[in-house]
């Protein structure tokens, strides 16, 4: 097949959607497909990239959104482009920008469509409502669903990441066929050999860790929805109580300076580190070094991080989300805390944990993701793909 992939965020670019995207594009290209993928680019004109399989279409930042790139969708000029790739389906990752020419490119050259619905984007109509007004939030939270059922009625069927976004979907009204399929990882990445006595010490060395530091790391944007007020108030209780435990937070967004800010304030530089961006290639590594992941967000479509963090061997602290309940097992996978005294009790007894009873662990964590390898990740896309090409077919 000619695929398409249309997006509005891709690497270089780091989030979870461009990381979806990314995996899907080459489980697709192993599996034998021209893949294409259409995204958003800081370039001044049009672009083709990667021997011409990447085009990037010019787009700009905005600052309010953690630096969020958006392209028009009325792209006229590029229909011609678009349609010289004889594509056999267009699969949309993102609802605007590139997300809406990927519409009108369908509709106008007669491809079938397929959407994978990543974004709870309900989740973020705080970043429009400055003020907290819960009139407004709940205007808002109605144009998100009306806007859902918009985008999605021209598509011939829906991928979502989990039950709970399905759910989400079906509650907005849209009765299109949905499908769940959570994104694969290829599990190469998360070897063994980053988990070696050698490695870790050398990579704890590196951020200024010793060997035996007991490590919760955080990976991913950050920003309010993320919730790591909540954690950082767990582990400022749990160390003012005497407790040997040391927080890694790696990433950006728009909350950076602000907890980085809270830190000093509290005095926690010794035990919280906050590292910034770093690049996507290295973080593998860095999971390997820690002892657990953690995160108090509820706003995943799937918790990509979650998964990544199972692969590297590393238990989860989380606040219960219907995303987790395959992944997290109460004991044996991790522990779910809902407010930061729990949090505090829990890690008393984390931090004590013997090593013996973290490898045990370990090995339950790492068999967990087993289902999540990407070629059954490419293998329950092309079906979906076959069937609405057979569909699509009739349909003419």
């Amino acid at each position: 097949m000619r695929i398409g992939l249309f997006t509005d965020t891709f690497p270089p670019e780091i989030n979870g959607v461009a990381n979806s995207t990314n995996i899907l594009r080459n489980t697709l290209v192993d599996h034998g497909h021209t893949v294409f993928v259409v995204c958003t680019g800081l370039n001044k004109t049009p672009k083709w990239e990667d021997n011409g399989h990447v085009l990037r279409i010019p787009g700009i930042v905005l600052p309010f959104l953690y630096g969020y790139v958006m392209s028009s969708p009325f792209q006229k000029k590029l229909l011609r482009t678009i349609a010289d790739l004889n594509l056999d389906i267009i699969h949309v990752q993102t609802e605007f920008g590139v997300g809406l020419f990927a519409h009108t490119c369908a509709k106008k050259l007669n491809i079938p469509l397929v959407n994978t619905y990543h974004t709870t984007w309900e989740d973020y109509t705080h970043y429009v409502n400055p003020l907290h007004s819960k009139l407004f939030e709940k205007g808002a939270r109605k144009g998100v669903a009306y806007f859902s059922r918009k985008v999605t009625d021209a598509v011939e069927e829906i991928i979502t990441p989990s039950a709970k976004t399905k759910s989400m979907l079906e509650n907005y009204g849209i009765t299109k066929p949905i499908n769940i399929i959570p994104t694969g990882l290829n599990l190469k990445k998360f070897s063994a050999d980053l988990r070696t006595p050698e490695a870790r010490l050398a990579m704890r060395k590196e951020f200024g860790y010793e060997e035996n530091d007991r490590i919760l790391l955080y990976v991913g944007r950050l920003a309010e929805e993320k919730g790591l007020d909540m954690v950082i108030g767990g582990v400022a209780k749990a160390v003012r109580a005497g407790v040997d435990i040391r927080l890694l937070i790696v990433g950006g967004g728009p909350d950076l300076e602000r907890l980085r800010g809270i830190v000093e304030k509290e005095n926690l530089q010794d035990c919280i580190q906050l590292t910034g961006p770093i690049p996507s290639d290295r973080v593998p590594a860095i999971y390997a070094f820690c002892d657990a992941f953690i995160s108090a967000s509820l706003s995943e479509t799937q918790g990509m991080t979650f998964i990544e963090a199972l692969a590297s061997g590393l238990p989860l602290f989380a606040r219960h989300d219907d995303v987790l309940d395959d992944l997290l097992e109460e004991g044996v996978t991790g522990w779910f805390f809902e407010s930061e005294d729990e949090l505090k009790t829990l890690l008393t007894v984390f931090a004590v944990r013997s090593r013996e009873e973290l490898e045990e662990m370990q090995e339950d964590c790492l068999e967990k993701v087993i289902p999540y390898t990407s070629d059954i990740f490419g293998d329950r896309v092309i079906s979906v793909y076959e069937r609405v090409l057979k569909g699509y077919k009739k349909a003419e």
